[in-house]
């Protein structure tokens, strides 16, 4: 049975990380490219699924080889696609994701192909209500409405709102968990008391705000009304944070399954993106549950998998 649903439109990412950000007619080397997927809640629930969250996604891909490409990787990550629509004559979304070795910092670039995202009648509810908790990135009819559906039975909605909007605000009220990006925080609030800016998005609808803050951690409230703030956890070397929010949200959940309180669920998100930032793009180093269970034990992460997932993912997949 289904647990856990992402409704949203996956993309796919080009990744190049280099020694550093080039000025205009200047060089820079690239130190590693990769061909990836990604997409904020598309890569959350990839997340949540290679944590043993029994998962899904519902949303569209166009009918070429790059959406065929997403349709493999989710499966390869244990994401159920059963509900994954291949749109005739549409093309698949996708970026170029560039990290820098001198910064950490990495830059967005996305293609403007015409997209059309999941109608509010391709809904399959009966598929739907099998879910426990629903994870969103779009305002649009059908997330509306599917949010409606998992609330009404009791079931928890988590919206990711990577930067402010008044169209991404407007799902408050859609929302149970809604975890936000520091660039959030300070357009919409222009630096106030981050707790005071929790309980004023809470009156609308959620009963969890967060935070997170990059290289500061993360600050929230929960349920219970309590504020915390974390630290970001320390690994040995940051490579790409691509894909680091969307790992917070999912493994979120995750720790939410487990019946950890929100600080709890927070310190599990804040783990698991901690040993994704070790490797280019969104999905090379997703963490088991397990490996996030020995990160928290011993501050240590075996990522002895990872050259050959990297290997994998150099290859253009985009011909199948």
């Amino acid at each position: 049975m289904i647990k856990a649903i992402a409704l949203c439109a996956p993309v796919s990412d080009y990744l190049v990380h280099v020694d550093r950000i080039p000025k205009p007619n200047a060089f820079a080397r690239i130190l590693e490219q990769s061909w990836q997927f990604g997409g904020n809640a598309a890569t959350a629930i990839v997340t949540a699924s290679r944590q043993g969250l029994p998962s899904g996604i519902m949303g569209v891909v166009g009918d070429d080889p790059n959406g065929q490409a997403q349709r493999v990787d989710f499966q390869r990550h244990g994401v159920d696609v059963s509900r994954l629509i291949s749109r005739r004559g549409m093309s698949t979304p996708y970026c170029i994701c560039i990290s820098d070795e001198e910064t950490n910092g990495r830059s967005i670039l996305g293609a403007q192909n015409p997209y059309f995202p999941l109608a509010e009648e391709e809904l399959d509810l009966d598929y739907l209500s099998q879910a426990r908790y629903l994870l969103l990135d779009g305002n649009t009819p059908a997330s509306r409405k599917a949010a409606r559906v998992i609330l009404d039975k009791g079931g928890d909605v988590m919206f990711d709102a990577s930067s402010y909007s008044e169209t991404q605000e407007e799902m408050l009220p859609y929302t149970s968990v809604y975890i936000t990006s520091e660039f959030y925080w300070k357009e919409r609030y222009q630096g106030r008391d981050i707790f005071d800016c929790c309980r004023d998005m809470k009156k609308r609808g959620p009963h969890t705000v967060i935070f997170t803050l990059g290289k500061e951690g993360c600050a929230g409230i929960g349920p219970d009304g309590k504020e915390f703030r974390m630290p970001a956890l320390e690994v040995p070397k940051v490579v790409d944070t691509t894909g680091c929010g969307d790992t917070f949200h999912g493994a979120y959940i995750v720790a939410m399954e487990r019946g950890l309180d929100a600080e709890g669920c927070a310190r599990w998100a804040s783990a698991s993106s901690a040993i994704k930032c070790q490797a280019i793009g969104g999905r090379a180093a997703q963490p088991t549950a397990e490996m996030v269970e020995e990160f928290l034990r011993t501050g240590r992460s075996d990522l002895g998998f990872l050259e050959e997932r990297l290997e994998y993912y150099r290859k253009l997949h985009y011909s199948l």
